[in-house]
């Protein structure tokens, strides 16, 4: 019997990877050089889309977001990007290597299902195959969703179904699980109508990941035969 698709999306940013602040000082930097900006003000980005912070970030410098200027911002992101990597002391965050090849080798005797791996992130297609690739995680995914679909994440549920089914055929929303560390990760898991496996890495606390309506909340991905016993518990 042929096997069911399960998608296990996850997000990037505290969730995989901790850059240690090199995409922001990267995004600050670009507006300064592109927009002369003298002293670029951040904005909030826990969770956020990328094209959602850059339409923020322009207008509250003054700056029109028209297609052309966030083009230009991305542009110039994308070059100093792999830079700020490089110069902060970023990380993969506990037990995502170990998760990640666990489900990469999971023994197929052993699985009623078929494991699909794929990223579901706010950042932007190059920048986060920049991320991955810095990090030595590129290779375990499949296909990604991405934050240059929608200003704000929740608004990302049709394109995220859309995606899913490319690749997996007709699935339905539950058999897609989201992994994030913010409360829009699992707002955005609701508006799917998918499951939402919610960690603590990226500065968020349990009590609101749960308050928020996640699934299942946990410290980080170091407990991998829980985590994969509950994906797997559909």
């Amino acid at each position: 019997m042929e096997k069911q698709p399960l998608a296990l999306l996850f997000d990037i940013d505290g969730t995989l990877i901790d850059s240690a602040g090199a995409g922001g000082r990267a995004l600050l930097m670009a507006l300064g050089n592109e927009f002369n900006v003298p002293e670029a003000r951040p904005v909030a980005l826990h969770g956020r889309t990328d094209l959602g912070i850059m339409t923020e970030l322009l207008e509250s410098h003054g700056v029109a977001a028209t297609p052309a200027s966030v083009l230009q911002l991305c542009e110039h992101y994308f070059r100093l990007l792999p830079v700020e990597l490089k110069r902060h002391n970023g990380q993969v965050l506990p037990g995502v290597r170990e998760l990640l090849n666990a489900i990469e080798n999971f023994p197929d005797e052993q699985l009623e299902v078929e494991l699909v791996l794929g990223v579901l992130t706010g950042n932007m297609p190059a920048s986060a195959q920049v991320k991955l690739q810095h990090f030595g995680l590129d290779g375990y995914f499949e296909f990604g969703v991405y934050g240059d679909r929608a200003q704000h994440r929740p608004e990302l549920r049709d394109v995220a179904i859309e995606t899913v089914r490319a690749r997996c055929g007709p699935i339905a929303p539950e058999r897609m699980v989201i992994s994030g560390d913010t409360p829009l990760d699992v707002a955005l898991a609701k508006a799917m109508g998918s499951r939402c496996l919610a960690v603590c890495t990226g500065g968020i606390d349990a009590q609101a990941l749960a308050d928020a309506g996640a699934d299942q909340v946990i410290a980080d991905l170091s407990e991998t035969d829980r985590i994969l016993d509950w994906l797997l518990a559909l």
